[in-house]
């Protein structure tokens, strides 16, 4: 049951993207932790948003900040507004499981999207957090406090979240290369949300 509602999130986030991006608004609750991942890399970098919904608040932030932007997302929907919000930025309709670049990013960002995916899938995306860095660059991503699977809800259908254990987490980006600068579980500043800043070594 878990892994068909884990199935259905691009399908949600294909038919309900443009309510959902009406409903999640501009304003910016992750800006602390963003103001702390922008302060990690340098002027004028290229920064790889997996799961960029429609660009608006978070990749719109990065580019004010005179950051190129890869997005990649699954949903048409979210890939459409985001290329009408910043058309001169690289917007990329893929589930993000399967991209891969021969580009290097100095920032990878998986906000509100990494969580989404199986256990499983989580860890495999690790090789794929460490295919497109280079030496420096700066992982963000949001998970759950603690390993298991959540149900939320968006627009009355079942959303499925996941997480694995901080412990997991902290090896997996250890074996793959990165170091661990910040996590902070259920941030009270940043509602509730659970974020990882690691950096490519």
């Amino acid at each position: 049951m878990q892994a068909d509602l884990a199935k259905n999130i691009i399908d949600i986030y294909k038919k309900h993207g443009r309510a959902w991006a009406e409903l999640r608004g501009n304003h910016l609750y992750e800006q602390a932790w963003l103001d702390q991942f922008l302060a990690l890399i340098p002027a004028h970098s290229h920064l790889l948003d997996l799961g960029c919904g429609s660009a608006k608040p978070i990749a719109a932030y990065l580019i004010e900040h005179g950051h190129q932007i890869t997005g990649v997302d699954a949903s048409d929907t979210m890939i459409e507004m985001a290329q009408q919000n910043f058309p001169e930025q690289q917007w990329i309709q893929q589930d993000f499981r399967n991209f891969k670049s021969d580009q290097k990013f100095q920032g990878i960002l998986a906000w509100d999207s990494f969580f989404h995916l199986t256990h499983d899938d989580q860890r495999k995306m690790f090789a794929s957090f460490a295919h497109h860095a280079e030496q420096g660059t700066v992982l963000m991503f949001t998970s759950g406090p603690a390993h298991g699977e959540a149900i939320g809800e968006l627009f009355g259908e079942p959303l499925y979240h996941a997480s694995l254990a901080a412990d997991e987490y902290r090896a997996l980006l250890a074996q793959y290369g990165f170091e661990v600068i910040k996590m902070v579980a259920e941030d009270p500043e940043c509602t509730g949300h659970s974020v990882w800043l690691a950096k490519f070594i």
